[in-house]
């Protein structure tokens, strides 16, 4: 016999084992010890002989398990990476609207990433639960799509978990300061097409969809950042003063930047402008989808350009290398050039203190000057002398 012990039958005729007994707070309680036939009738005796032992020493069965009930359903409804991670997103856009924070760009990159990395791993787990091993691990993940890659992620968790300590979210680090140990600098690179190189690319495009071409040509004579190129709107574009306006928010300065069309590049802006632009919404993307979201598939774009150039060993971001580079061999000065790419950090310190002029129009004419030269590659005027951009000597 066993004090205590009651096979319980439901009208569903599920049948369970449960002790009943006195615990320490005075009442009775009854606790399930399993279910039959699973448990047979002596593992039923053996399990309610240890309940009352531990009754006796003090335990209190009930309210343990209701606390792990408890506990589990906090648990439930604690706020996992995935939601921490879209809130942190949200705090940084409504900084950008107030013309800090993210560009439209790096925001964009965060929303990837959360899809991407850390969505498939950590996404529905607790952030409070997520431990240092786990964002290493992830850091490794994005290793598998090159260091740069990793880099780039190890930047923006590490931004993301220092919020989320700040923000009370977690309690302690979840990536030390060492932490770029994991996803050490890569070397930069010092890739820039030459003439020749630059001319083939050129006339690989020509085959191409109109957007596609479009794209290729306009990174090439603007010198502008392929996400900025591939989200190009109907609203920034004055086809009558020839100008391309990016706004602040889609600048990785967080700056306003102008870019002058010259004739290579209006001939690419007006095969693109929809017949019927009057009815479109300034926010129409030339080269997106159905005018809706920027143009993607670089990846598979730039694999036709190499196939039909013959070029390789260059990416798209080589492109600005070379307009940098073949502006300073055609004379523009520093300061006009780097104007012309919209980088900020020249300025940095006690210049950018001092130096609050705009440089807009020296940007204008240091990218007109390498339009001009581009233009004499690709589109030579019949009795033009064309002079190529040599490498400087050593020494």
């Amino acid at each position: 016999a066993c004090p205590g012990l009651t096979l319980r039958v439901t009208a569903s005729g599920a049948r369970t084992w449960s002790a009943r007994g006195l615990l320490h707070s005075g009442r009775h309680g009854r606790i399930t010890l399993g279910d039959y036939p699973a448990i047979g009738l002596a593992e039923a005796r053996k399990r309610a002989t240890a309940m009352r032992a531990e009754i006796q020493g003090g335990a209190d069965p009930l309210a343990e398990r209701r606390a792990a009930r408890e506990a589990e359903r906090a648990r439930r409804l604690a706020p996992t990476v995935a939601e921490r991670w879209e809130e942190w997103m949200a705090v940084a856009s409504r900084s950008a609207n107030r013309g800090r924070g993210w560009s439209v760009a790096h925001a964009a990159r965060a929303a990837w990433m959360l899809k991407e990395i850390v969505n498939p791993a950590l996404g529905r787990r607790p952030l409070a639960e997520t431990k240092r091993a786990d964002w290493s691990a992830l850091i490794a993940r994005a290793h598998k799509r090159g260091p740069a890659a990793a880099g780039n992620f190890l930047r923006v968790a590490s931004a993301f978990l220092n919020f989320a300590e700040t923000a009370g979210w977690i309690d302690v680090p979840l990536l030390s300061r060492k932490a770029r140990a994991l996803a050490p600098p890569v070397a930069p690179r010092s890739r820039a097409l030459t003439d020749d190189e630059l001319a083939a690319v050129w006339r690989a495009s020509e085959p191409l969809p109109t957007k596609q071409r479009a794209l290729v040509r306009l990174l090439i004579v603007t010198a502008a950042r392929r996400g900025e190129v591939a989200g190009i709107t109907l609203g920034e574009v004055d086809r009558k003063a020839r100008l391309w306006r990016i706004p602040a928010a889609r600048m990785k300065s967080r700056r306003a930047h102008t870019v002058p069309l010259c004739d290579l590049a209006m001939a690419e802006i007006e095969a693109v402008w929809p017949a019927d632009a009057a009815e479109r919404a300034p926010e129409y993307r030339l080269l997106g989808l159905r005018g809706i979201t920027p143009f993607a598939g670089f990846s598979k774009l730039k694999q036709r350009l190499d196939a039909a150039s013959g070029i390789e060993g260059w990416v798209w971001h080589d492109l600005r290398r070379t307009a940098r580079t073949g502006m300073a061999r055609l004379g523009v000065p520093m300061e006009h050039a780097e104007a012309a790419l919209a980088h900020v950090a020249q300025r940095a310190g006690l210049v950018g203190v001092y130096d609050v002029h705009d440089y807009g129009p020296q940007a204008c004419a240091a990218l007109r000057r390498w339009q001009a030269h581009v233009a004499s590659l690709v589109a030579p005027q019949p009795g033009a002398e064309i002079v190529p951009l040599r490498r400087a000597s050593a020494g």
